[in-house]
C-alpha cells in the first residue's frame, strides 16, 4: 500500500498542488514567468558583456543587466514607433467614412433586403436598414465612441503600467543574478529531491527557449508575409494589417482567425474611407487570400517545428492542451498553455517515470 502511495497517489497530490498554486497566484505566476522568459532570452547578450574588462576589473553584472534591459526595451520601443503612427493614421481615416454616401451606393442591395424583411415581417413598417445602417455608422465613428474607447483604455494604463513595472523589475535582478530563481527554488526542495529539480529546471530552461524562440521567429516570418502580401496587392494599410496578424499568432490557432477580421475590418475601413466602394469586396477577398496563403505556410512549416518538434509533443497533444488552457483561462491560457504543460511533463518524467501515461507522453523527450 506504501508503495502505491508513493508510486500513484504522491505524485498526483503534487501535480494537484502545483496547478492549485498556479491557479490561485496566477497574475504573479505570469509576471515571474514572462520576466524568467526574457532574462532567458536576454542572458547571452549579457554574458557577453559580463566578459568585458575595464582594465583589472570586469564589467559589474548590474551594468550589463542594465545595458541588456535597455536593449530590449529598445526593440520593443521601435516597434511601437512604428505602429503607433499607423494606428493614429487609421483612427483619422475611420473619422473620414461618409454614412450618407456609404448608404447611398449599396441603395439598391439594401432595398431588396429591405423589403424582404418586411414582407417577412421581420422589421417594422416603418423600419428601413439604410437607417438603421447609417445610424449604426454613426455612432462608431462618433467622438463619443472614440471617447468612450480611449476612456476605458486610460482606466487599464495603470494596472498595464503596474505590470510591464513588476516584469522590468524582476528580469533585472534575473540577468543581474542568474541563479536566483533556481537558488531560491532549490532552498524550498527537500534535500533527497535536489539532484531531481536541478534536472527539471535545465531540461524545461532549454525546452522553453527553444519554444519562445520559435515563436518569435513564427511571428517575425508571418508580419513578414502578410506585410508582402498585402503591399503587392495594393491592400491599403498594409504594414498595419501585417503587424497586427502576425502578432495574433502568438495566440494558437485562434490568432490566426482574429488576425484575418482584424485585417479585413481595417482595409474594408480604409477603401469606404477613400471612397472606393466598388474595390471593397476585392479588398476583402485580397486580405482573405493574403492570410490564407500565409497561415498554410504556418500551419504546415513553422508550426510543426515549433508547437511539436521544438516542445516533443504530438500535435493533437497540443491541440488538446491549448484548448483546456483557453477552456481555463481564455486567452491567457492559451498562450501559457504549452510552456506550463512543457514543465509539468518534465516534472512529471522526473518524478512519476514509473506510471504508464507518463512514460508514454514523455517517450520522446
Amino acid at each position: 500500500m506504501k508503495d502505491f502511495f508513493i508510486q500513484y497517489i504522491k505524485p498526483i497530490l503534487g501535480f494537484a498542488l502545483l496547478a492549485f498554486l498556479i491557479w490561485y497566484f496566477f497574475p504573479i505566476f505570469i509576471y515571474i514567468l514572462i520576466a524568467t522568459l526574457l532574462s532567458l532570452m536576454g542572458m547571452p547578450m549579457a554574458r557577453r558583456l559580463n566578459k568585458i574588462r575595464f582594465g583589472n576589473r570586469m564589467m559589474p553584472r548590474s551594468l550589463s543587466a542594465a545595458i541588456t534591459l535597455f536593449v530590449m526595451v529598445l526593440i520593443v520601443g521601435l516597434f511601437i514607433t512604428i505602429i503607433v503612427p499607423l494606428v493614429v493614421q487609421q483612427a483619422n481615416v475611420i473619422s473620414t467614412i461618409e454614412p450618407a454616401a456609404l448608404v447611398e451606393h449599396f441603395q439598391e442591395p439594401i432595398d431588396k433586403v429591405n423589403t424582404f424583411l418586411h414582407e417577412n415581417g421581420m422589421i417594422e413598417p416603418d423600419q428601413t436598414i439604410a437607417n438603421s445602417i447609417e445610424n449604426q455608422i454613426k455612432s462608431f465613428i462618433s467622438f463619443d465612441s472614440f471617447t468612450s474607447f480611449f476612456t476605458g483604455l486610460a482606466t487599464a494604463t495603470g494596472n498595464i503600467f503596474m505590470g510591464v513595472f513588476i516584469i522590468l523589475f524582476l528580469t533585472f535582478y534575473f540577468l543581474m543574478e542568474e541563479n536566483l530563481v533556481k537558488d531560491f527554488i532549490l532552498l524550498l526542495t527537500p534535500e533527497e529531491h535536489v539532484e531531481n529539480i536541478e534536472r527539471v529546471m535545465h531540461d524545461s530552461k532549454i525546452l522553453l527557449v527553444r519554444y519562445f524562440h520559435g515563436i518569435m521567429l513564427e511571428i517575425v516570418i508571418m508580419m513578414t508575409l502578410e506585410s508582402a502580401g498585402l503591399l503587392i496587392f495594393g491592400v491599403p494599410n498594409a504594414i498595419l494589417i501585417g503587424f497586427l496578424g502576425g502578432l495574433m499568432n502568438v495566440i494558437p490557432y485562434l490568432g490566426p482567425i482574429i488576425g484575418a477580421a482584424l485585417g479585413i475590418i481595417l482595409a474594408s475601413l480604409s477603401e469606404l474611407s477613400m471612397g472606393n466602394y466598388d474595390m471593397l469586396l476585392i479588398t476583402i477577398v485580397t486580405v482573405i487570400a493574403v492570410f490564407a496563403g500565409a497561415n498554410f505556410v504556418d500551419n504546415f512549416v513553422l508550426q510543426p517545428q515549433i508547437y511539436s518538434k521544438r516542445v516533443k509533443a504530438h500535435p493533437v497533444e497540443v491541440f488538446l492542451v491549448i484548448i483546456l488552457g483557453g477552456k481555463l483561462a481564455g486567452i491567457a491560457g492559451m498562450i501559457m498553455a504549452i510552456p506550463t504543460y512543457t514543465v509539468i511533463k518534465v516534472i512529471a518524467r522526473e518524478f512519476a517515470q514509473r506510471m504508464k501515461l507518463v512514460k508514454f507522453l514523455t517517450s520522446k523527450m
